[in-house]
C-alpha cells in the first residue's frame, strides 16, 4: 500500500513539472515572437482607433505640406505593433514616419513612432473619415474606408446579424476618433426603433431623415468659422505664410481642412433603396452608400456568414470574425 502511495505522488510532481515548463516555454515562445494574442473590447478598441486616427492625420499632413496629392487607401490593418496602409496604387513617397515597402503598394510605421514625431495634433485632419473596422483577420483589426468604395454597399445575410454589424459599423463612425469629419444618416425605415435602439450612442454626426431629399439636405462635417476665409484650394491652405502667426494659420488649416474632408454616410433598407430610387441619388464622389439587405444594383457585396466571419467579394479584404462579434463602445 504505502509503495502504491509513494507512486502515485511522484507521478503527480512529475505531471505538475511537466506542465510548468510547458508553460513556461509557451511562455518564452510568445515572448520571443513579439506578437499578443488579439486583446478586444471597448479599451482596446479605442487605443486601436486612436492609433488609426494619428495615423491617417499624419498621412494628410505631410502629402499636403509636401505638395502630393492623398493616397488611395485600400485597407488599414493595426496589428498591434504595427500599423499598415495597403494603397490602392503604387506609392513610394511616404510621409514621415511612414516608410513605404519595396513595392511602394504598403506603407508601414511603429505607432510608438507617432508619439515620438509628436503626431498628435487634431486627429480629425484627414479625409479618411468613413474608415471603419469591418472585423478580425487572425488577430488583426482591419479598416476599410467607406468613401472610398465608389458605388452603393450592400449589407447581407442573416437579418439579425445584418443588423447586429451595421449598429456596430455606425457606432464605431459616430463615437470613434477616426469619424470626427463624418455624418451619418439614417433614413426612412433605418430610422426605426429596431435599428436605432441598438446603437447605444449618441452623437452630433449621427442623423435621421423621413427620405431621400431630407437626408441629401444634410451638408456633414464641422460647421465653418464666419471669421475664416477657406476659400483657398488645401494644399495653399496647408502651407504656413512666413507673415501668419502659427496660432492662426493651425485654425485656418482646421477649418479648411473640415470642409475639405466632411464626408457622409448614407444607410437605407433595400425596400428603401428600391421605393426612393437611390440608385440615381446624385450622391457627391466622397459619399458613401450603405444598403441593409440585397439589392440587384450594388456594386459592393459584404456578406455576413453565420460563423461570423464576413465575405468581402471583390473588395478582396479576409475578415474571420466581424465587428459586432467583438466591438465595444468607441468612446466618446
Amino acid at each position: 500500500m504505502i509503495a502504491y502511495l509513494v507512486l502515485f505522488v511522484v507521478i503527480g510532481l512529475v505531471l505538475i513539472g511537466a506542465a510548468a515548463v510547458l508553460t513556461r516555454r509557451r511562455r518564452t515562445s510568445f515572448s520571443l515572437s513579439g506578437q499578443a494574442p488579439a486583446v478586444v473590447g471597448p479599451g482596446a478598441d479605442r487605443k486601436a482607433l486612436e492609433t488609426v486616427a494619428l495615423g491617417l492625420q499624419a498621412v494628410a499632413e505631410g502629402r499636403a505640406l509636401g505638395g502630393r496629392p492623398l493616397p488611395d487607401v485600400h485597407a488599414v490593418i493595426h496589428s498591434g505593433k504595427r500599423l499598415t496602409l495597403q494603397l490602392a496604387q503604387a506609392d513610394l513617397a511616404a510621409p514621415s514616419p511612414w516608410t513605404s515597402d519595396v513595392s511602394g503598394k504598403e506603407w508601414l510605421l511603429d505607432p510608438a513612432d507617432l508619439r515620438r514625431t509628436g503626431s498628435a495634433g487634431d486627429r480629425s485632419m484627414h479625409p479618411y473619415s468613413l474608415t471603419v473596422t469591418l472585423g478580425l483577420h487572425r488577430g488583426d483589426r482591419i479598416l476599410v474606408d467607406l468613401a472610398q468604395l465608389s458605388g452603393t454597399i450592400a449589407l447581407t445575410g442573416d437579418d439579425s446579424e445584418v443588423l447586429r454589424l451595421a449598429q456596430a459599423l455606425i457606432t464605431e463612425i459616430v463615437s470613434g476618433p477616426v469619424g470626427q469629419l463624418a455624418t451619418v444618416v439614417l433614413v426612412g425605415s433605418a430610422t426605426t426603433p429596431s435599428v436605432t435602439d441598438g446603437l447605444g450612442v449618441r452623437s452630433a454626426r449621427l442623423h435621421t431623415a423621413a427620405n431621400r431629399k431630407e437626408a441629401l439636405a444634410y451638408e456633414g462635417g464641422r460647421p465653418s468659422s464666419p471669421d475664416v476665409h477657406t476659400s483657398q484650394p488645401m494644399s495653399q491652405s496647408m502651407s504656413k505664410p512666413t507673415s501668419q502667426p502659427v496660432s492662426q494659420w493651425n485654425k485656418d488649416r482646421s477649418v479648411a481642412a473640415a470642409g475639405t474632408y466632411a464626408r457622409r454616410l448614407f444607410v437605407v433598407t433595400a425596400a428603401q433603396f428600391r421605393d426612393e430610387r437611390w440608385v440615381d441619388a446624385p450622391l457627391r464622389p466622397t459619399d458613401a452608400l450603405l444598403v441593409l439587405g440585397y439589392i440587384t444594383d450594388a456594386v459592393w457585396h459584404l456578406a455576413v456568414n453565420v460563423d461570423g466571419s464576413l465575405d468581402t467579394a471583390r473588395l478582396g479584404v479576409p475578415i474571420d470574425t466581424h465587428l459586432a462579434r467583438f466591438s465595444g463602445p468607441a468612446g466618446p
